[in-house]
């Protein structure tokens, strides 16, 4: 999630690029070809030797989505094209042999591709499609939601300022500071991420903080926040920024009377039927994080930074959901129906400096967003006038690469049910 809003915005960019006709780069074959990732499958994988090549497992029945799965199929697409773009999915991931995690397509309610690739770093278990991941900061477009509900109960208005949910604090500028700077992410503040993990002190401080208890280290972050001070004028700019959100669910736990976990639990994962979505430190299943830079998997005891990017308070509203890509594809189902977004709401969210609001990426109908802890990586997109939706998940931090795979994977489904219409 830290440092990224330089590669956030690039998405952006890229997507409207190609939607605006590069179709070159969907098609631009990088990477390794398909017989010898094969090869390299074959091979007899060690978690102790560095090799992240193996076979996928995939389900082998394209079913409906639950909890659906009794109702007539949505997906407008006939079986051949579903066929088409499942073997494009496969071709594409064939070229980066490095790649750790699960992909999943949607239309309607159909799930159309779902395989996972890679291992779980846990005694030698290959990942499956009901593999937990840390999602990062897809986590956010909880949180922008939640927000939009407390601002539909008449219990928060997006003018105003965060001097008026954070009165212990004696700031001048938090008096020019809105909530709805906050959810475009032009507050101009910093990040507590690279305030805290570019000091090595203050890291330990706050390690310190977490091992007494979750409220002390909440306060330090909030305190490290607030004494970062700003660094443009609020409103001007758009920065990316993990403080924005972390306030955010603060105010969240302050209106509602519930904590963070409580109120997604219920106003969303309960709602979506997503049976298998946790919080960081809740102690699941998750599969174990692989370094690509360091050639192992890696875990809490590998260092003080992932240290504090497994504790729930460090990443809290910023980036603190656990999930699968069957469950987060639930999620996705409901924003694309009425369900949560009314078409003011879509408005509301779409209108925002850059492309940001409310926890999401928005260009020309597709809603993205992408998430990154130490050693985990996420995409998902979500378009509402064709509902189709990809999720991919990984235990290997492929950011940048995952921006690419994205868009080769989900513009064709788009645009294939565009034109099945």
């Amino acid at each position: 999630m830290k440092r990224i809003a330089a590669i956030m915005l690039s998405g952006s960019i890229m997507i409207m690029s190609v939607l605006s006709g590069c179709a070159d780069f969907i098609v631009k074959n990088i990477g390794e070809d398909a017989d010898t990732v094969s090869n390299k499958a074959e091979q007899n994988d060690d978690l102790t030797d560095g090799e992240v090549y193996f076979q996928f497992t995939e389900n082998p029945e394209i079913t409906e989505e639950e909890p659906n799965s009794n109702e007539p199929s949505t997906c407008p697409l006939a079986q051949r094209k579903i066929e088409e773009l499942a073997k494009n999915a496969d071709d594409i991931i064939a070229q980066y042999p490095d790649f750790s995690g699960t992909v999943l397509l949607s239309s309607g309610n159909r799930i159309i591709y779902e395989k996972s690739y890679g291992k779980t770093g846990v005694k030698n278990n290959v990942n499956e499609n009901d593999t937990l991941y840390q999602i990062g900061s897809v986590t956010k477009q909880f949180t922008g939601t939640a927000v939009m509900q407390l601002v539909k109960e008449g219990k928060l208005n997006t003018s105003d300022t965060i001097d008026k949910y954070f009165p212990g604090y004696n700031y001048d500028y938090m008096k020019t500071i809105t909530v709805k700077h906050l959810l475009e992410m032009s507050s101009g503040m910093g990040d507590y991420m690279e305030l805290i993990e570019g000091d090595q002190v203050k890291l330990r401080a706050y390690i310190r903080a977490a091992n007494r208890s979750e409220d002390e280290a909440k306060k330090f972050i909030v305190d490290t926040i607030f004494e970062g001070g700003i660094f443009t004028d609020p409103g001007e700019t758009y920065a990316y920024s993990n403080s924005a959100y972390y306030l955010l669910g603060m105010i969240i736990e302050q209106l509602s009377g519930m904590s963070y976990r409580d109120y997604l639990q219920q106003n969303f994962f309960d709602k979506a039927g997503m049976k298998n979505t946790y919080f960081v430190g809740d102690g699941k299943d998750c599969c174990t994080g692989y370094s690509l830079n360091e050639l192992k998997y890696v875990s809490d005891k590998d260092s003080k930074e992932l240290t504090a990017e497994g504790s729930y308070p460090y990443l809290f509203s910023a980036g603190s959901v656990v999930s699968n890509v069957e469950d987060v594809n639930k999620w996705l189902s409901l924003v694309t129906s009425d369900e949560i977004f009314s078409a003011d709401d879509r408005k509301t969210v779409e209108k925002s400096l850059l492309f940001y609001n409310y926890g999401w990426n928005t260009s020309d109908n597709l809603w993205h967003h992408s998430g990154r802890t130490y050693a985990y990586s996420a995409q998902v997109y979500a378009d509402y006038h064709t509902d189709t939706k990809m999720v991919i998940l990984t235990n290997v931090a492929f950011y940048s690469e995952l921006n690419e795979i994205s868009l080769k994977l989900y513009l064709p489904l788009v645009d294939a049910v565009k034109r099945s219409k």
